[in-house]
């Protein structure tokens, strides 16, 4: 693994299992192996900028599978379907590669990045070519739930990533436990993708205006 790649892993680990302002950039150079502590500030410069590699490495993976579900897709694909699409690329990387198919830490990494700002790398990333599949998503979910009023539909897929990230950094964690709960692998991802899905489709009923009550005895 090149060096700039044991840095990212490195960082990754450390700001998912003690939170992101808690670790200094020279600490995560010594768990990286770099014999100099300043390798981390001459390669990404910043913390903010180290936090955004980090999301730029995983997801551009996460993204080419998710295109690729997409394209499977095509027109047809429902609500479920793409909250699906949604799910399942990003619950891939639960086992890392690197570490033979043991639980990775990318999943509390972005859920990390969801509480701390101004380390929102989702948010302050979403433009990029690495994000592409995510728009690609949101846009097929709004042509599909076009009677939402556009405030109501932007709070629920804001609600369903927070559940999303949230929930598969919970279930990261606990396959990490010394003997995960059996459930973790018989119930696979569908409790997740059915309640994602339901936030999405559920009727929306307008709130009425609360009524002004009157003083007793006006008329």
């Amino acid at each position: 693994m090149a060096a700039k790649e044991q840095i990212l892993a490195a960082a990754e680990r450390l700001f998912a299992e003690f939170g992101i302002e808690s670790v200094s950039l020279r600490q995560i150079a010594v768990a990286a192996g770099q014999r100099n502590t300043s390798a981390v500030a001459y390669h990404y410069g910043s913390k903010q900028a180290l936090v955004e590699a980090v999301y730029e490495w995983r997801m551009t993976t996460v993204n080419a599978r998710r295109l690729a579900r997409l394209a499977e897709l095509g027109d047809s694909g429902s609500v479920a379907d793409l909250v699906r699409a949604l799910i399942d690329p990003l619950a891939a990387t639960l086992h890392a590669p690197e570490l033979d198919g043991e639980p990775g830490w990318y999943l509390r990494f972005i859920a990390e990045t969801l509480w701390r700002p101004p380390f929102e790398a989702v948010g302050n990333t979403m433009r990029g070519a690495e994000a592409e599949s995510v728009r690609l998503v949101v846009d097929g979910l709004a042509k599909r739930l076009d009677g939402l009023p556009a405030a109501v539909f932007g709070e629920r897929v804001r609600l369903v990533a927070m559940l999303v990230v949230t929930a598969l950094a919970d279930r990261e964690r606990r396959l990490q436990e010394p003997e995960p709960p059996d459930h973790l692998a018989g119930l696979g991802l569908e409790v997740l993708a059915d309640a994602a899905t339901a936030i999405l489709t559920a009727p929306w009923v307008p709130p009425r205006s609360p009524s002004v009550p009157t003083k007793q005895g006006s008329t």
